[in-house]
């Protein structure tokens, strides 16, 4: 989780980064579709935590539901900061007079994903971890 949730800030900081300077067409062209990749990424990532995951450990822990339940509203908090990040990096692509667009949706995303991702690293991977096997989280 560590891993994905790294590369995750990793690009989002990257982005804002090259949004800093000149973007030459081709590179914007090819930063968005990579914006637009992320945010697929990022949406079945969460989708998998709460189809698969998360009720499992909700399963084998019922002390962990207020958690559980805080990490749905989490991921629902999330989507639509998602959402508008894509269609920004979409209507950059098409043109760089976007670019203030997309540096505002960039940080609404920001300000929602990065403490979650905080949140489920700091207090919801340790109940995972303590709940369900390898075997199972393989599974």
């Amino acid at each position: 989780m560590g891993i994905v949730h790294d590369a995750l800030r990793r690009d989002l900081a990257r982005t804002r980064a090259a949004l800093g300077g000149p973007v030459p067409e081709a590179q914007r062209r090819a930063l968005a579709a990579h914006v637009a990749w992320m945010m697929g990424f990022l949406h079945e990532h969460h989708e998998g935590e709460d189809a698969g995951l998360y009720p499992m450990v909700r399963a084998l822990d019922p002390t962990a539901a207020a958690l559980l339940d805080a990490m749905a509203a989490d991921h629902a908090a999330v989507d639509p900061a998602v959402e508008g990040l894509r269609a920004a990096a979409a209507r950059w692509a098409a043109s760089d007079t976007e670019r203030a667009a997309l540096l505002e949706a960039l940080t609404a995303l920001e300000d929602v994903l990065l403490p979650h991702l905080e949140r489920e690293e700091d207090e919801a991977m340790p109940v995972v971890s303590a709940t369900i096997t390898h075997r199972e989280w393989h599974a």
